[in-house]
């Protein structure tokens, strides 16, 4: 059976799939692979292709079908889905569909030709633009493989290192009463107490150590809540703090600065497991993936994707598509990314299992 990425993407797209809410699309992929006779199953709201090849190391291609909601200034219908003069405009088609439809025509390619030993999984996650419970379902249910590529719009730039994720959480106490009353009776605002420890507060905080890949480290704030109603005085006031984190730093370190820097509040980590992942540049699983995209230098990125849940497991992050076009209106892939992007899939499944069959053997 013939394959049409092209086509398959402009379906998708026609399918809304927000994050939480992506059953639809996940059935008609569902039904896709089960036309072609591959191993498909269910795992959660995830999809798991597997196809082997016998014995060997297990590489595991992974992206997302769920996508962040349209938005009020979309111009195009997001759910159109039509191709005009080679571009694709549509939610989703981007981010991460165009890495989507490559590494499927990839994997066919893989279950029909053969080549290197070992076997090939394809995960297609839900919920990667929200919590990441699809990417978790897929681990709880394979465990780790020997070697992953996360398909996000890099470019068919060869990702080596992504950086991690902590949100911080500052909490001010204070006490309420009436605001009518607040010129008589004794209260303190956690409000203003929060905004006095703010005022001072740089826009970004940039940690020292920066990252030859990733940059430098940052802590920003991003989110100020106190209050439930204009007649009263708010007892509690809360900010949030968003920390991009690149080796060496950590979510400790980043609760230690706050301390310091916000005397009146309490300092706690709301979340800190979306870890900084890296493989060395030497590793013959990412020279193997720069040959396969034709580069002569893998990079670093600062934005979040399942490959945040592959520490310790040699990963990269590489997809046809543009970064800066997702997550925003109007948002597009072109015909000649997807095609670029099914040819490197294709070269880079068997070159990457051979690489990760030599290490297997080496180390």
């Amino acid at each position: 059976m013939s394959y049409d990425p092209c086509a398959l993407l402009a379906e998708l797209v026609r399918i809304p799939s927000p994050s939480g809410s992506e059953a639809r699309v996940r059935d008609h992929l569902w039904s896709f692979f089960q036309e072609r006779g591959l191993d498909v199953e269910r795992v959660g709201d995830s999809l798991l292709v597997t196809i082997e090849r016998g014995p060997g190391p297990t590489l595991l291609l992974n992206s997302h079908m769920d996508t962040v909601p349209a938005g009020p200034s979309w111009t195009a219908d997001p759910y159109a889905g039509i191709w005009q003069d080679g571009k694709l405009v549509g939610l989703g088609a981007n981010d991460a569909g165009a890495a989507v439809v490559g590494m499927i025509g990839g994997a066919l390619a893989f279950a029909k030709q053969g080549g290197a030993s070992g076997t090939l999984q394809l995960a297609i996650t839900a919920c990667e633009e929200t919590t990441n419970r699809g990417m978790e379902d897929i681990l709880a249910h394979t465990g780790l493989p020997d070697g992953a590529i996360t398909g996000e719009p890099t470019g068919l730039s060869v990702v080596r290192a992504q950086a991690g994720l902590a949100v911080l959480l500052a909490d001010w106490e204070g006490s309420s009463c009436h605001a009518a009353h607040a010129g008589r009776v004794e209260h303190t605002n956690a409000l203003l107490l929060a905004t006095n420890d703010l005022a001072g507060f740089p826009q970004c905080v940039t940690l020292e150590e920066e990252h030859p890949l990733l940059g430098a480290s940052t802590v920003t704030c991003t989110q100020l809540n106190a209050g439930d109603r204009h007649n009263r005085v708010p007892d509690a006031a809360q900010a949030v703090f968003d920390c991009r984190l690149a080796p060496p730093h950590t979510a400790s370190e980043c609760v230690a600065l706050l301390e310091e820097r916000l005397p009146q509040a309490k300092i706690t980590i709301r979340s800190e497991r979306l870890r900084p992942v890296e493989t060395g540049d030497e590793h013959p699983f990412v020279q193997a993936c720069m040959k396969a995209a034709g580069a002569e230098a893998a990079t670093g990125s600062a934005t979040m994707s399942d490959m945040a849940l592959l520490a310790g497991v040699p990963a990269v992050k590489c997809g046809p598509g543009e970064t800066a076009r997702s997550h925003v209106p109007d948002e597009f892939c072109l015909r000649s990314e997807v095609e670029a992007g099914c040819a490197f899939y294709t070269r880079v499944i068997g070159a990457s299992l051979e690489s990760l069959q030599l290490e297997g053997a080496t180390s």
